[in-house]
Parts: structure tokens; C-alpha cells; sequence
């Protein structure tokens, strides 16, 4: 009965990782070709003072200052109770 009990927990010790079948290794990528690589504007087609330029910056100003307003609004609406 000593004999038995001992190995089985013999058995029992060991990791199951160990009994089972080896995984085989997994097999190189063929490398991928690169993807198109996108590079900032140069030359005239960046111009930071031009009237396009000036109205899509004051397009998105006029935007988060709509948004802040609104935000305002939603903060003045809600009841939120801290430490009451």
C-alpha cells in the first residue's frame, strides 16, 4: 500500500507540460514589404499664412469654444454629491 501511495504522488508531482506532446516550433514569416510611408509637406505646399490655413484654424477655434460652452452647460446640469 506504501508503494502505491508514493507513486502515485510521484506521478501526481509532475507537470502535465511534461507529459504532453512537444509543440512544434513555429515556422518564419516571410518578411512583409514595407508600407507606403506618408512624409510631412515641403515647399509651397505648406503655407501657414495663407487665407485656407487662417480659416480652418479659425474654423476649429470657433469649434472648441462651442464645445467648451456646451461643456459648461452640462456641468451646471449635472448634481453630482461629493462628501455630502
Amino acid at each position: 500500500m506504501q508503494l502505491r501511495s508514493s507513486l502515485i504522488l510521484s506521478f501526481a508531482a509532475i507537470p502535465l507540460t511534461a507529459l504532453a506532446d512537444p509543440v512544434p516550433a513555429p515556422s518564419p514569416k516571410a518578411p512583409s514589404t514595407a508600407e507606403s510611408v506618408h512624409v510631412q509637406p515641403r515647399g509651397n505646399a505648406f503655407m501657414p499664412n495663407s487665407a485656407v490655413e487662417d480659416a480652418l484654424q479659425k474654423r476649429i477655434t470657433d469649434f472648441n469654444q462651442q464645445q467648451e460652452s456646451l461643456d459648461a452647460v452640462l456641468d451646471k446640469k449635472l448634481k453630482i454629491c461629493r462628501g455630502c
